[in-house]
């Protein structure tokens, strides 16, 4: 009698096995290997650059690896673009939705697999499996809207609608709540959740520890391109996390100033631009850094926006030192030392095709010319002054596209510090960078205000960071100032109830 033959093993969703990867001398990934499961949540953390955007592209298609294998489900696979690696039920949602503006949602969600009849496209059955898929991860969206018209989060949702449209396998998911308000956030965690339940494997790719320690089931992490441990998330707190991403220990908290405030720098009184703010009143003070928190879509960028000069149509007024300055335009404001950092970097923070240089240099063009030509030499100088004062890596040669997105943060940052301003009005300055180059920033902003004396405004997301940076936190909902709270007295707890409305609401009924 035979021995009866023991069940197979399920194989790894996906196996990971000594995969590299170069691009001309920069070695991005070096003898990767790991393990994903299926039916779970894995973790994926690094800092910027330590090899994670590059190890996504190889695994759907975007770019090949020099050496190593990929497994899917026990098949071997090298997917030659992501229209294969989809449709072998791969696919990548990134936190700038890659979809077709001017199709619609239905259009975009079977782009490249349109369902036919005869020659023609089948527009009545693409319609109805588009709502079918939608309805099954919890949405009600009209597929036949424009995607130009949807908001960040509606535009994720359709790109993982567009991933179900195979038998989805394996998502990935890079960021995916960096610009998603928290109600918009609860929502994506409840599709993962079903995911899960249903057997996909997800990955989640993020920066935000409470995230992690909320949904993942597996933590990889890679630094400096290397694989350096794949553990239960039981096993990795945030502390050993953050050590195992950066190589040694970072702590996010409050630095206490013991350098006196100096008088008002910028004081704003009646600010308002209809449908979007209203009466906002408040100053900072020379040597201060004042956060201003509240949820996505408060009026907290368009705030800072009008201060610098970029809504002409606010009413109010806008005092600086003492003088009021009407926020005419950007290049008004910058030469009367106010300054704005955008919060999306890429698009409008620096020029991506342009040297370290060149960007630092941009904003300094009066000041670096004489009779109408650049003085190259004092370009360089400066530009290589603000990369040693705000630990930028690499040469100043460098194109910003080569940098990390940390490294493009410290360029865009540098820009504006060369022009020496009065007052630094940042817009998410740590937004979707890593918890090492963060503290770096943190440590730039307080030098900055303590002993440069600047005036700082900081609009932020991040609950920690606000804690952490501020002398005071100014909290906006719905274009109104609801709350000024002086550090000691603040807590996430008293923020959050500002930013939602509550504490107006508890009061009208006390």
């Amino acid at each position: 009698m035979s021995a009866q033959a023991s069940p197979a093993l399920t194989p790894p969703r996906l196996r990971i096995d000594g995969v590299s990867k170069s691009f001309e001398a920069v070695r991005a990934l070096r003898d990767v290997s790991f393990e994903l499961q299926p039916g779970e949540i894995h973790a994926l953390v690094g800092e910027n650059g330590a090899g994670k955007s590059t190890l996504v592209s190889i695994i759907t298609g975007l770019a090949m690896a020099d050496t190593g294998t990929l497994t899917l489900d026990g098949a071997p696979v090298s997917f030659k673009n992501p229209l294969e690696a989809r449709a072998a039920g791969v696919a990548a949602v990134y936190q700038d939705p890659n979809l077709f503006p001017h199709l619609s949602i239905a259009e975009n969600i079977f782009t490249g697999q349109y369902p036919r009849k005869g020659p023609t496209v089948d527009s009545q059955s693409m319609r109805r499996e588009a709502r079918g898929l939608l309805s099954k991860l919890g949405f009600d969206l009209d597929v036949d809207r424009l995607v130009a018209g949807l908001t960040v989060a509606e535009s994720q949702f359709v790109e993982i609608a567009r991933a179900l449209s195979s038998d989805l396998r394996l998502l990935i998911l890079d960021e995916p709540t960096s610009a998603l308000t928290p109600g918009e956030a609860e929502k994506l965690y409840s599709v993962v959740a079903r995911l899960k339940q249903e057997g996909t494997t997800v990955v989640w790719i993020s920066h935000r520890m409470e995230e992690i320690r909320m949904l993942a089931d597996t933590i990889t992490v890679l630094r400096d391109g290397g694989h350096v441990q794949t553990s239960p998330r039981s096993e990795l707190d945030d502390a050993t996390m953050i050590r195992l991403m950066v190589g040694r220990s970072v702590v996010l908290e409050a630095v206490p100033r013991v350098e006196p405030l100096g008088d008002s720098r910028l004081t704003v009184h009646g600010l308002s631009l209809p449908g979007v703010f209203e009466d906002i009143n408040f100053d900072v003070h020379e040597g201060e850094i004042v956060g201003m928190a509240g949820l996505v879509g408060s009026g907290r960028s368009e705030i800072a926006q009008a201060i610098f000069g970029l809504s002409p149509s606010a009413s109010g007024s806008v005092v600086i030192d003492g003088k009021e300055v009407p926020p005419k335009n950007p290049r008004y404001m910058s030469e009367r030392g106010v300054v704005y950092l955008p919060e999306d970097r890429d698009a409008e923070g620096v020029i991506s095709t342009m040297s370290i240089t060149d960007n630092v240099a941009l904003p300094s063009i009066k000041k670096l010319s004489s009779f109408g030509f650049m003085k190259s030499k004092r370009e360089r100088e400066l530009a290589g002054e603000q990369r040693i004062a705000l630990s930028i890596k690499g040469n100043v040669s460098d194109l910003v596209s080569s940098l990390s997105g940390g490294n493009r943060q410290k360029v865009a940052i540098a820009r504006w510090l060369a022009t020496n301003p009065k007052v630094l009005l940042l817009d998410e300055p740590t937004h979707g960078i890593d918890v090492g180059t963060k503290a770096q920033v943190h440590d730039i902003m307080r030098d900055l205000a303590r002993k440069h004396r600047m005036a700082i405004l900081m609009i932020s997301s991040d609950m920690q960071e606000v804690l952490a940076v501020s002398d005071r936190v100014l909290v906006i909902a719905r274009g109104r100032l609801t709350a000024n709270i002086d550090i000691e007295d603040a807590s996430q707890e008293r923020i959050l109830e500002a930013a939602t409305g509550a504490a107006h609401l508890k009061e009208a009924t006390e």
